[in-house]
């Protein structure tokens, strides 16, 4: 009987399209396929492995009375991926520069805070996995700002090409108004920053993430998300839409509003049920259309059932937040806020295990970004 051999190209295209875990155990099959996982070129296009959570820690430089920033990596289990997240790869004067963003294995830093800043300067996107960067250019000073939040794109499935969108607000004209939200895109294709593009008076200033060409933005405190669609290096404006998220409104919580994430380029939303003794997790179908995909008890995880705290305003907030989630392996991870650590959770066994266990003294978490590293090329980086 005669066997026909597949092209590599297609075996390739057929294990990009199944899950982590079976290309991790077809690994075991022959050294050919094992090849593939190594290979630079077919590694970009097969499913990739999450390394952990990203986050910064200020902990003491030269001076004794200053502090620097350094971002760290809690690893999950069983990875051994060695990164450089200390960026030590970039020239010396970026090295304290902040965590701003992570997108899809890049991350975005800049010096300063994100406060009275009328312009954007030593900004870098950089790839610890190949150790690439880029700085970005100034952008040009402007009207006073009341504050500047830098959101980084980057989709390889959908472009080689990233973008930064950066949210401007500023001081309304009229008194007591309050503040007009403005939108500039950066474009890597042509290392150039846009005008303004877009402009809003609401707060859509909250949790971000881009997929398949869009960038999804949290609002403040409404329980909605902004869709921005990536556009052009000549576009003149930016097309934009309002979507409902699933789930209950925190009218009364002060808590994170539920967590972004992704799968096979879909958008996905978790949140915890008013008890918060239960984490749902919703795809979104289509333009607005969001359907349940799992549903994972807490009790068994934290052995209790009562899940709910009140603080002395009258707000109720839940023992944990949900800070990322994982849907090819089946994981969220959770900050459990009465012991302080960060713990995964398996969504269809409810298994947990703590993997990190980080200061809240020096712990900024809401900086605290799932990172999932990206070996393939990117055109505007350079070594």
């Amino acid at each position: 009987m005669s066997t026909s051999v597949l092209p590599d190209e297609l075996v390739v295209d057929i294990l990009s399209r199944l899950p982590v875990k079976s290309v991790c155990r077809f690994k075991c099959v022959c050294k050919s396929w094992l090849a593939f996982s190594s290979n630079p070129y077919y590694r970009q296009k097969l499913p990739r492995t999450p390394a952990g959570l990203l986050y910064r820690q200020r902990e003491p430089v030269r001076l004794p009375w200053s502090l620097g920033t350094s971002i760290h990596l809690a690893s999950l289990p069983g990875n051994g991926s060695e990164i450089d997240t200390r960026l030590n790869f970039v020239p010396l004067r970026y090295k304290n520069s902040n965590l701003e963003d992570c997108s899809n294995g890049l991350l975005l830093c800049y010096q300063g805070g994100g406060h009275k800043r009328e312009e954007i300067s030593n900004a870098i996107v950089c790839n610890p996995a190949t150790q690439e960067w880029m700085a970005l250019p100034n952008t040009e000073p402007g009207p006073p700002v009341c504050s500047t939040d830098l959101r980084l794109c980057f989709d390889p499935l959908w472009s080689q090409h990233f973008y930064v969108f950066k949210f401007q607000s500023i001081p309304h004209l009229t008194p007591h108004i309050g503040t007009t939200t403005e939108v500039e895109v950066f474009f890597s294709e042509d290392s150039s920053w846009s005008g303004c593009l877009w402009e809003t008076e609401h707060a859509f200033v909250g949790d971000a993430l881009f997929v398949n060409g869009v960038l999804y933005v949290k609002h403040l405190w409404l329980h909605e998300i902004l869709a921005l669609d990536a556009p052009d290096t000549s576009a003149q404006g930016l097309n934009s839409r309002i979507i409902q998220l699933p789930g209950f409104a925190n009218d009364m919580f002060n808590c994170c509003d539920g967590c972004l994430c992704q799968a096979s380029s879909v958008l996905c939303y978790a949140k915890q049920e008013m008890d918060g003794c239960v984490v749902r997790i919703w795809s979104l179908e289509g333009s607005d259309k969001w359907v349940v995909k799992h549903r994972g008890r807490m009790t068994d995880v934290f052995g209790r059932d009562n899940l709910l705290s009140i603080d002395t305003e009258g707000y109720w907030h839940f023992d944990y937040d949900i800070l990322a989630f994982d849907m090819e392996r089946e994981l969220v991870f959770l900050e459990y806020k009465k012991a302080d650590k960060i713990i995964s959770v398996s969504i269809s066994t409810g298994k947990r295990s703590r993997f990190v266990k980080i200061p809240k003294k020096f712990t900024q978490l809401y900086r605290s970004l799932f990172y999932v590293p990206y070996y393939g090329e990117v055109p505007a980086l350079v070594r």
